[in-house]
């Protein structure tokens, strides 16, 4: 009788261990699969705004200046200063280049950052530190 009941308890610390590990493994697994669909989330915004930014390049002249501000052109953009893209309300809606972050929910934010591009002399590749600035990019 009393070999029983130590082999019971034996049996049951075996599973509550067996169990505890499942658990934890069950849980890893679920954070992994929560940091891995915020990546992928992350990457489509990104590669959104990049797409943004072409549309934007491709539909409005590099250095149109305009008095509201509204349609500018990236030759107009500040260095260093933070912007997002929106379309507008227009019949024909164009891209605007707003000043500011964009906030899109769900602990993200997004925004576009313009600086100077240097070249190196010989390949004319972008490099940082370059040797000289390329004022046309």
């Amino acid at each position: 009788r009393g070999v029983s009941v130590i082999e019971i308890l034996v049996v049951c610390a075996v599973l509550i261990i067996g169990f505890s590990a499942i658990l934890g493994l069950t849980t890893l697994s679920l954070k992994i699969l929560n940091s891995v669909k915020e990546t992928e989330q992350a990457n489509s915004f990104a590669k959104e705004i990049m797409e943004q930014v072409r549309n934007f390049r491709d539909g409005i002249d590099w250095n149109q200046d305009d008095p509201e501000n509204k349609y500018d052109g990236l030759g107009q953009a500040a260095l260093g200063v933070a912007y997002h893209l929106e379309k507008s309300g227009d019949a024909v809606p164009k891209w605007q280049l707003l000043q500011g972050e964009e906030d899109l929910g769900l602990g993200f934010s997004r925004k576009v950052v313009f600086g100077e591009v240097w070249r190196d002399n010989i390949t004319d590749n972008i490099e940082s530190p370059g040797d000289y600035l390329d004022p046309n990019a």
